[in-house]
């Protein structure tokens, strides 16, 4: 069936939806109307939208008006980010099966937001669980809460992962977890909010 929507596209429509998969599959969201104009060279905003009704007419893809990047795949493959959901695990106990076709999407684990990720080089955040070759997960954001676990440039040079929190002498960053001094600085620039860990073995 896949195919058979596929056959009917014109070459600019075939053109525009691999565009669209791969901006979803592999970036974790569609792009917005300005986007596939620049990417296209479609100056109008109304010759986009022609190719975005055709595509969602021939079955393609879903929309959700008023909204920006609320393209959808209309068959919804996996992402690039998804994995097969194997089970739950107990040490020492039976593996509990999840349901066939049951699947985790790690940007969803992360929730929403803009996200990136720095490489840890060294063993220096050990004493917090984090090893070298570890890649810390952030959403960027240049705001956070009172014990929020962030990324943080203090004083113009020094990277840190530390929690934050704010008191009388400024702002004063915690240890994720170690007995490590507190830094406390009134140059303190938050680059985001750590929201996950991912190791490879």
């Amino acid at each position: 069936m896949a195919n058979a929507k596929l056959a009917s596209l014109t070459p600019r429509q075939r053109d525009i939806y691999e565009f669209l998969k791969d901006k979803i599959l592999n970036r974790g969201y569609g792009p917005t109307v300005r986007e596939i104009g620049v990417e296209f060279g479609i100056k109008s905003p109304n010759g986009v939208m022609c190719h975005l009704k055709a595509l969602e007419k021939k079955g393609l893809i879903q929309r959700e008006s008023h909204m920006s990047r609320a393209i959808q795949l209309a068959d919804k493959p996996h992402r690039a980010t998804s994995l097969n959901l194997v089970g739950q695990v107990t040490n020492g106990h039976p593996l509990i099966a999840a349901k066939e076709g049951d699947s985790v999407d790690f940007m969803d684990v992360f929730g929403s937001g803009d996200h990136a990720c720095v490489k840890i080089k060294d063993d220096s955040f050990g004493d917090d669980g984090i090893d070298a070759g570890d890649f810390v997960i952030i959403r960027k954001q240049n705001s956070c809460r009172d014990g929020d676990r962030v990324l943080a440039i203090v004083d113009g040079q020094k990277a840190v992962l530390r929690r934050y929190f704010t008191d009388s002498r400024g702002v004063r960053l915690e240890p994720l977890t170690s007995s490590k001094k507190a830094i406390h600085s009134a140059a303190v620039a938050v680059q985001g909010v750590i929201v996950g860990i991912v190791r490879k073995f």
